[in-house]
């Protein structure tokens, strides 16, 4: 076996056939969302720095990085949940044409969040109010965010808890979610973020907290629904074998900075990147006799340099790349920010 065929021996053991037939995403020149020049600041910490890429309409594009790359913080950001003054945003996010909602107050939020775009939250037992029933969560959006009366709420309550895979539906919406296991609790999160059917679904590592056969058809579950919708869908995700199966396209993160980014398989299968090889060295895979682990852990962001900030980590840093930030700049079908890239 190669050190790293991706789909391959992983995606056997965890996601066999769960994941279904890849649909073609649209080639529209429009994307459904464009990211420009994203830089997000919290005190005197630069968090993100100058983030840039776009999503296809009806394509699925994974976040992926270490933890501390910016990658929850960018779905935060996206919905609207990270924004000033609690925090310092530059850049446009422009979502099917609504403009730049970077500078965005709550009541134009109101119109998207919810409605167009909404998220998954990686802990489905913390962001789920332990205080209501599962009806009241479901239903309280319907009614709030589609006009919906009390009987239509509910009805429409029991139907997507029938799609998202969840038996005796209407018994459901009275118990609380410590009465659910944790796979029923993401397919609550999960009915309950296609509930207004989104133009955009976020999905932030949510099947962090499953074993491996529940995460399969949560996965499946998610790629199904949203394709039915004909939703575009953003993973934020550790597991790159995971984002080899279920993402188009992909955007390495390392420091709240674009490393690589480009179709899935091109920049796995022949990263360009040295964070993305770094990254691929530490897969785990059935006959693997050596992983390659990142030398120390990721510095905080205080001490980061100012140019290329994996640069103190890289085994081909050059001395510009601690003084000069490199462009992302298209090459071999992607995008890559490095000085010395692999060849």
């Amino acid at each position: 076996m190669k050190p790293m065929d991706l789909g391959a021996a992983r995606a056997a053991a965890t996601l066999p056939a769960a994941l279904g037939q890849r649909i073609e995403p649209t080639r529209e020149a429009d994307p459904l969302l464009a990211v420009e020049g994203l830089s997000l600041t919290r005190g005197e910490s630069l968090i993100l720095d100058d983030v840039s890429f776009t999503l296809r309409r009806g394509a699925t594009l994974g976040l992926v990085g270490e933890s501390g790359a910016g990658k929850s913080t960018i779905a935060l950001t996206l919905i609207g949940l990270l924004r000033a003054p609690e925090v310092g945003l530059a850049g446009t996010i422009d979502l099917d044409g609504a403009g730049n909602v970077t500078q965005a107050n709550e009541a134009a939020w109101l119109k998207l969040r919810g409605r167009r775009v909404t998220m998954i939250f990686q802990d489905a037992s913390a962001a789920l109010n332990p205080c209501f029933t599962i009806g009241r969560q479901i239903t309280t959006p319907l009614r709030r965010v589609l006009g919906l009366s009390r009987s239509a709420a509910r009805a429409r309550a029991i139907e997507l808890l029938e799609s998202v895979g969840l038996n005796d539906a209407p018994s459901r919406l009275s118990a609380y979610p410590h009465q659910l296991s944790g796979g029923m609790q993401q397919r609550v999160m999960i009915a309950i973020a296609l509930s207004s059917n989104p133009d955009l679904l976020l999905a932030d590592e949510p099947t962090s907290a499953l074993d491996v056969t529940i995460q399969a058809q949560i996965i499946r579950l998610i790629l199904d629904e949203s394709r039915r919708r004909s939703a575009s869908c953003i993973f934020v995700l550790h597991d790159l074998a995971l984002a080899s199966q279920c993402c188009d396209d992909i955007v390495v993160l390392y420091g709240g900075q674009v490393m690589e980014t480009g179709p899935s398989r091109v920049v796995l299968e022949a990263p360009m990147h040295p964070y993305t090889q770094a990254l691929k060295g530490c897969v785990l895979e059935f006959d693997t006799e050596e992983l390659e682990p990142l030398p120390s852990g990721a510095p905080s962001f205080a001490s980061m340099t100012p140019a290329c900030r994996f640069a103190p980590r890289c085994p081909r840093a050059l001395d510009k790349c601690s003084a000069t930030k490199p462009p992302l700049v298209e090459t071999r079908g992607r995008k890559v920010a490095c000085w010395n890239p692999v060849t």
